[in-house]
């Protein structure tokens, strides 16, 4: 599909504040903010699964939409939603629309929905579901009341999807929050790169190599190589040695700030 130049503009633009984003938080609202001026909603989810550690993370424009019997619902049968069920039963999922599976009657007749939507009438779903890495799969929806979505919205998401995937490869330390995102962080002081940093990180949290390996979806083989990188680039002669100093590097970053006062 043919956009116009005010279009590719407008993608460019989300692309770029995607990209600039410098915490996940930051990420996932800069995801949202962007596919606002992409494609109208009432309301837009952005969510993202590790399916080794089954970790998650949520968030939504407007926040705190749906209420905890809506999302206790979604969660325990989230299988009944035909968009999830659709994306569970294909290799290279494209943007889909509930009215693309279902007919009007139906899905406004369905438990789930009546569970999940019909309060605030969102009867109209399209969603995008992106594999970022091997383990990774980021999902973003878009929910309202109506006219249904349309192939050109489809056909936007299309195009954001590659530099979606790219971006959150590329982001630092993209899962990080707190604590974990702060000693990330400290560890590029050093002048290690963004991987080096998170694999330190799990190293100081007594994470061998294989679990290491598993957790980023990443071989062995690739860990051991940024292992061998950043205990040269900390003059460390081992393993156990840069674990000891990058513990000893945060604990003196956290005392400085009261050795000033």
């Amino acid at each position: 599909m043919n956009f116009d130049s005010q279009t590719w503009q407008t993608l460019l633009d989300a692309v770029y504040e995607m990209n600039a984003a410098d915490t996940h938080a930051d990420f996932a609202d800069a995801v949202i903010a962007g596919l606002a001026h992409l494609v109208e909603a009432d309301v837009i989810v952005f969510q993202v699964l590790d399916r080794t550690t089954q970790r998650i993370l949520v968030r939504s424009a407007p926040p705190d939409v749906f209420t905890d019997d809506e999302i206790a619902y979604y969660t325990a049968h989230s299988g009944e939603m035909p968009l999830v069920a659709h994306f569970a039963s294909v290799d290279d999922p494209s943007p889909c629309r509930i009215s693309d599976l279902v007919d009007d009657e139906a899905w406004l007749a369905s438990d789930y929905y009546r569970n999940c939507l019909a309060r605030r009438g969102l009867a109209r779903s399209l969603a995008l579901p992106v594999a970022v890495d091997a383990t990774t799969v980021v999902a973003v929806s878009f929910d309202r009341t109506g006219p249904d979505f349309a192939e050109r919205d489809c056909a936007l998401l299309s195009a954001f999807a590659p530099h979606l995937r790219l971006s959150w490869q590329r982001h630092e330390a993209p899962w990080a929050q707190g604590p974990e995102l702060a000693a990330r962080r400290s560890f590029r002081e050093l002048g290690l790169s963004p991987r080096e940093s998170e694999v330190l990180y799990w190293m100081t949290e007594g994470r061998q190599n294989r679990e290491i390996a598993t957790m980023l979806g990443i071989s062995i083989g690739t860990v051991q190589e940024h292992v061998a990188n950043l205990l040269v680039k900390l003059e460390q002669p081992h393993r156990h040695a840069a674990t000891v100093y990058a513990i000893h590097h945060l604990h003196a970053g956290r005392r400085e700030p009261a050795a000033r006062r």
